[in-house]
């Protein structure tokens, strides 16, 4: 039965060329971010200012100093954009991602109450089973683009030179390298289960935007609150979706790293995927689909 539902699917958004078009163009946005980042790290600026009396002299030395420090920054951040950590300097630009993901997940959702296909979609099958596949179809589209994205990134750096030196030449080790791959990927999962919840509640792609915006909104002021740190729960920002973001993203030196590990974070972001999915389930049984 699920892969009848999956074929189904397939056949009903098979021919949508913008579910296509955003799927093939988001990877071509973060390997054009990727590309823009390393020409801005290697890039040398203009140091353009004058001395008052002139002296060349002088002035030639502070620019040669400049141009010195700049280099020596540069070459700190260079091993960033080689292979393999340039998959985690793509994989963190996950912008546009996020963007995708509400729009496919509200998109695929609302769009059946406002189609009204959702009369006779389900019909013949089970209401939990089928938004569960569509939960399915979402996620692997956001998976085919990651998988794209990351394809350019272990591509481009080879493509790429620094002072007429290739790139991979700077490559180095990166330090639990598949930890923080996964915690990137895992920020993704709440950007798909929340617009879906919201798209069951909603019934209206447009509302479920609207619910979306409102419900990452406050959770970025929940964050943010200050009563936290005398609070008998200090450990709330660590666990809402911005904190979780925010610890994982910055690690050690994140403020959540003082109140909660790491893994209590990637746990609070999986709860996130797996919460507002099962509410939606849930309330999708229930609903009159004829209101």
């Amino acid at each position: 039965m699920i892969r009848h539902l999956f074929a189904a699917d397939r056949v009903r958004f098979g021919r949508r060329r913008d579910l296509w078009i955003l799927v093939a163009l988001v990877p071509v946005i973060l390997a054009v971010m990727f590309v823009a980042d390393f020409n801005g790290v290697t890039t040398p600026p203009q140091f353009d200012f004058f001395m008052d009396p002139p002296d060349p002299v002088a002035e030639a030395e502070s620019r040669a100093q400049m141009l010195a420090d700049w280099r020596q920054q540069m070459l700190t951040q260079v091993p960033a954009f080689a292979f393999p950590a340039s998959l985690l300097k793509v994989a963190g630009n996950f912008g546009p991602v996020i963007l995708l993901s509400i729009y496919l997940a509200t998109a695929l959702v609302a769009g059946e109450f406002e189609w009204g296909t959702v009369r006779t979609v389900h019909l013949t099958s089970s209401r939990g089973r089928t938004l569960a596949v569509r939960v399915g179809v979402v996620a692997i589209l956001i998976g085919v683009v990651i998988g794209i994205g990351l394809l350019f990134a272990a591509i481009i750096p080879f493509l790429l030179s620094v002072e007429g030196a290739p790139l991979q030449g700077y490559a180095a080790p990166v330090p639990g390298f598949w930890a923080e791959l996964a915690n990137r990927i895992v920020i993704l999962f709440p950007f798909i289960a929340v617009p879906i919840l919201m798209a069951v509640v909603a019934r209206s792609i447009g509302a479920a935007f609207l619910l979306t915006l409102l419900f990452f909104v406050a959770d970025l002021a929940i964050t943010g609150a200050p009563v936290w740190a005398t609070s008998f729960a200090p450990w709330v920002p660590a666990v809402t979706v911005s904190g979780s973001i925010a610890r994982l993203v910055g690690g050690d030196d994140s403020a959540q790293a003082l109140v909660a590990p790491a893994a209590v974070s990637f746990g609070a972001l999986l709860a996130w995927a797996v919460v507002p999915v099962a509410a939606a389930i849930a309330r999708f049984r229930r609903i009159d689909l004829n209101e």
